[in-house]
């Protein structure tokens, strides 16, 4: 599966437990964010990234409204276990122990 590096660097960033959300306005709008686990600046990820990681099946929403968090799918923690070669998975519905 060929990625670019933006899509990379979030697949890494989820692997390693930053968060990727959606803020949703009243009228519609988007704003897509990746919170840091580290509690740093949350960095704007571009939209056409976030729907490309989607649409590939790399991610999905928990639907949440106003704000939307997006997980790995397991063919998500596959693609980033082979970008960062370690098995290391992000806290989410599928591993919650």
């Amino acid at each position: 599966m060929r990625l670019n590096d933006e899509q990379r660097a979030i697949l890494v960033a989820l692997q390693a437990g930053d968060r990727l959300k959606v803020h949703r306005t009243i009228d519609g709008e988007k704003r897509y964010l990746l919170h840091r686990l580290d509690g740093s600046s949350a960095v704007a990820v571009e939209a056409a990234v976030v729907d490309s990681l989607e649409r590939r099946g790399l991610i999905e929403s928990n639907m949440k409204f106003p704000v939307a968090t997006f997980l790995l799918t397991d063919k998500g923690v596959a693609a980033a276990a082979g970008l960062t070669g370690s098995a290391q998975m992000p806290m989410g519905p599928r591993n919650f122990g």
